[in-house]
């Protein structure tokens, strides 16, 4: 699978490196500068501005559309992706900390595992199931033992909201990947984020029309246009493409190498010790993508390229 599908898995690195600094970008936002329903408000709305944008700028674009069958299963992925999944999590890390964000948030390619087999039907297989059980050990070592005590802080409704966030991107991976192998990404981009603003904005307008733009400084500006280009729109891209090639559970595997990449960040940008905490944890969670990314005889989530409609492609 990873000879096969390397853009796939660059895609995936490329949206884990935005996922990962988002936790600390959007936390400096909330709630000084922004609260999380405004927030929300604009991430959704830029984003699905900038992807109709894209569609309808490009001929080739302008004329796809969405089977009427594919409506349920749409509406369905739009509101756990979009608007569930990020509602749950601006609003659970307004009230808990990043680091109890990330832990949680490891769950999710077990959950994958476990909405694949009731869903999909498909076997999890020993293979699978010991490189996620591998990478789960190395992210919460190397969150827990890395950060001793930035857990003082957290919120039992802050991680309930992240719980439910956690679950319903999980849910979505699964319930959206036959969408993703049969459209095209730009496309699927402007209708999941037209149906899930249409989701949020009534949890969000009465925040939204207070938001004073002339009080933005220079760090307020650029933490939105980050996390509505970079984070939503980019990261969103990234993996509807990848979800076109890779299967939702290796997807979601690459949950576990955020907190390996604010390591590597942290050694290079701010002079942080290499110790043995982040050695072992990296290669816990490396050694776990070999097994997960192993090509299986048969993976109902992996598509076949010749059932791709070429218009598609």
């Amino acid at each position: 699978m990873v000879k096969q599908n390397p853009r796939a898995h660059l895609s995936m690195l490329a949206a884990t490196l935005l996922f990962g600094a988002n936790y600390w970008i959007a936390k400096g936002l909330m709630p000084s500068h922004l609260l999380p329903m405004q927030i929300i408000f604009l991430r959704v709305l830029g984003t699905f501005i900038i992807a109709m944008a894209i569609q309808f700028s490009i001929k080739e674009l302008r004329v796809l559309k969405i089977d009427r069958a594919d409506y349920p299963r749409l509406i369905l992925s739009s509101l756990l992706g979009v608007a569930i999944n990020q509602m749950m999590f601006f609003t659970g890390l307004n009230y808990t900390t990043p680091v109890n964000a990330a832990i949680i948030n490891s769950i999710s390619p077990i959950l994958v595992l476990v909405f694949a087999a009731w869903i999909l039907k498909e076997r999890i297989g020993i293979t699978r199931l010991g490189g996620i059980l591998l990478g789960a050990a190395g992210a919460l070592m190397l969150i827990l033992l890395s950060n001793p005590l930035s857990l003082k802080g957290g919120n039992l409704a802050g991680d309930m909201f992240i719980i439910t966030n956690t679950a319903a991107w999980s849910l979505y991976l699964v319930i959206s990947k036959p969408l993703m192998v049969k459209y095209n990404p730009v496309l699927m981009m402007r209708w999941m984020f037209m149906i899930g603003f249409i989701g949020v904005f009534p949890f969000s307008i009465r925040q939204a029309i207070e938001i004073n733009f002339s009080s933005f400084d220079s760090y307020t500006w650029f933490s939105i246009l980050y996390i509505i280009v970079g984070t939503t729109f980019m990261a969103y891209f990234f993996i509807t493409y990848s979800l076109k090639r890779l299967s939702s559970s290796v997807v979601a595997y690459y949950t576990y190498i955020q907190p390996v990449i604010v390591a590597i960040i942290g050694i290079i940008l701010f002079a942080e010790q290499v110790s043995w905490v982040k050695i072992v944890s990296g290669l816990l969670i490396f050694t776990g993508i070999y097994f997960v990314t192993r090509p299986k005889k048969s993976d109902p989530l992996k598509p076949n390229p010749q059932s791709l409609p070429k218009t598609y492609a």
